[in-house]
């Protein structure tokens, strides 16, 4: 592909004006090269090792001395999570702190939930109330009817009434 580049841009600028071409039509012969020099597993994107060293500033207390100041950040946080494997299971740590999005909800036996409905959580702080539209209300009520294994005995009683032709999985707006 290397090889047959030049020859592509050159017939293409026969037909285009020269103008036409900037930094994306000569991308191609740029990634064929950088392909090949850094193989199957590149490790060239940055933004990994970024991110890493943007958490790592964030515990920097002297400002004269930042350098140090990261790795030692850096070797408390490993140091920590290293330890916490021999940590007793009930003493908190970032290794076995509950999940946030856990939340106990009472749930009445005699009474319970739609499989649907089955999942916990809360809203956020910044939750409104809305009203659907006429067609997120039909999406919202085909979805509840579609999926839902208490509904599904009679969805069968249904198609075997009239058929699956007349179960409408869309609608028209």
């Amino acid at each position: 592909m290397n090889r047959n580049n030049p020859v592509i841009r050159n017939k293409l600028e026969r037909i285009f004006p020269y103008g036409f071409f900037d930094v994306i039509e000569h991308l191609p012969i740029h990634l064929v090269h950088e392909a090949r020099l850094g193989g199957p597993d590149q490790c060239r994107w940055m933004y990994p090792f970024e991110r890493t060293i943007g958490k790592c500033k964030r515990f920097v207390k002297k400002r004269n001395r930042i350098e140090g100041s990261i790795c030692e950040a850096y070797l408390a946080k490993e140091t920590a999570h290293f330890c916490s494997y021999y940590f007793d299971s009930h003493v908190p740590c970032a290794r076995n702190r509950p999940n946030r999005h856990n939340v106990m909800i009472e749930i009445d036996p005699l009474y319970p939930p739609m499989s649907v409905f089955n999942q916990p959580g809360r809203g956020s702080k910044d939750r409104t109330k809305r009203g659907l539209s006429s067609m997120e209300y039909k999406s919202a009520s085909n979805h509840v009817l579609l999926n839902c294994p208490e509904v599904q005995p009679f969805l069968n009683d249904f198609v075997s009434q009239f058929g699956h032709g007349a179960v409408y999985s869309t609608f028209e707006a």
